[in-house]
């Protein structure tokens, strides 16, 4: 009987560690546009970018008509990873040229250089 007790109290110990590990609502939770916006506008800080000038920088960045001229379509869904991964080229030449025009080239490197990095420093898949 104890060793049921014990082999029980170590599967709730693990189960409630693995439950603590989730975020809450049960899952990764979509950010609200204005989220998105204000993280994008915190990780441009190190640009040394004007308010204009990052405000543009974000509606340039999350610009659907972009994609729909690439793609054809803005519903990422629709379109396969490998469609995605070869008209990735395509998208990041257009945008860059629109964030040179907007705000200049040597403001554009920086921002490329940014927005390249994953948030939080971390690698894998993007």
């Amino acid at each position: 009987m104890k060793k049921v007790i014990a082999f029980l109290v170590i599967v709730v110990c693990f189960s409630a560690t693995t439950v603590m590990a989730q975020p809450p609502g049960g899952g990764g939770q979509q950010m609200t546009p204005e989220q998105r916006t204000a993280m994008m506008k915190e990780r441009l800080a190190p640009a040394g970018l004007t308010p204009v000038q990052a405000d543009s920088v974000v509606a340039i960045w999350n610009d659907r008509a972009l994609m729909t001229a690439v793609y054809g379509t803005a519903d990422m869904q629709s379109i396969s990873r490998e469609d995605r991964q070869a008209k990735a080229p395509a998208i990041a030449e257009a945008r860059q040229k629109r964030l040179e025009k907007a705000i200049g080239a040597e403001a554009t490197k920086k921002v490329m250089e940014i927005m390249s990095q994953r948030p939080g420093g971390g690698g894998g898949r993007q």
